[in-house]
């Protein structure tokens, strides 16, 4: 339906100096949503909802390239210390408020892993800025009910063992090996493309995630918030979902037919939603 024309990469100077990637998607409206990527690809597969959205000049979309991911990192899968990517994020708002003075509603958008990340920004101060959210499919804790007690289909590999140490040691204070792997994604050699990062260090594994106390959290999400699962999303529980959201906060859950994990980002039944959701939006 549209072109598949990536916008350039442009850079943005983060509070410790260095300069992170983003692309974004211009559109005739005073609605700014930075779309955060899941937890092994950096933002470029969301090209398609972001194409969409900002065609329809429904809001101007910028999807960044978390640290530890993207093309050139200066380390893939790691950051300098936990909850980096808070910063990051928050740098980023506050730059394109400065760039972008005409943009005047912030909207966090976020796929699978990045959900994460949407949930630790609601109990941070950038929170007072943030006009709603925008959730596909997305990750909140290893412990929300949404998640499979044991998916042997996952490519996955979680070092649980290595994260209880850590955990432990970090709780008196040590931090020297937080820059050990604990994750790797086993993605079949075919369906790799060079941009994956397929092995995250601790460190960077916790900033993608809101602590054990989880519902805090969502209970902070007092903004408007659409949260869409494909009918057939294979990673989560679609079914949980609804309930989970409906105990903590007024969410909007809808559930797009004929969508799985992925698909949901350039299915029909997402973007009707997403539409009538963002034109809305006051």
């Amino acid at each position: 339906m549209f072109e598949r024309v990536l916008p350039p990469i442009q850079t943005y100077e983060a509070r410790d100096g260095r300069s992170l990637c983003y692309r974004h998607y211009r559109a005739d409206s005073d609605k700014l949503i930075i779309m955060l990527h899941g937890i092994s690809e950096d933002g470029q597969y969301l090209h398609p909802l972001a194409d969409f959205i900002s065609k329809r000049q429904l809001a101007q979309v910028v999807v960044p390239d978390l640290r530890g991911y993207g093309l050139h990192p200066v380390r893939r899968g790691d950051v300098e210390y936990v909850g980096q990517h808070d910063h990051d994020i928050e740098d980023l708002a506050k730059w394109l408020e400065t760039s972008e003075p005409q943009l005047n509603k912030l909207i966090i958008a976020a796929h699978s892993g990045g959900g994460g990340n949407a949930l630790r920004l609601a109990v941070r101060p950038i929170a007072q800025r943030i006009s709603a959210y925008l959730l596909l499919a997305p990750a909140i804790h290893p412990k929300a009910p949404i998640n499979h007690e044991k998916d042997p289909g996952s490519t996955l590999q979680i070092n649980m063992p290595r994260i209880v140490v850590l955990t432990m040691i970090n709780a008196i204070g040590i931090r020297w090996f937080n820059g050990l792997t604990v994750m790797h994604n086993d993605k079949a050699p075919e369906h790799r493309h060079g941009r994956e990062t397929l092995d995250l260090s601790y460190r960077l594994l916790l900033s993608r995630a809101p602590n054990a106390k989880y519902e805090r959290n969502l209970k902070a999400m007092t903004q408007p918030t659409l949260v869409l699962v494909g009918e057939k999303e294979e990673v989560f529980i679609p079914g949980q979902y609804a309930p989970l959201f409906a105990e903590h906060n007024n969410a909007k859950v809808r559930m797009i037919l004929d969508s799985d994990h992925d698909g949901i980002l350039s299915s029909e039944g997402s973007f009707s939603e997403i539409e009538k959701w963002l034109r809305e939006l006051a």
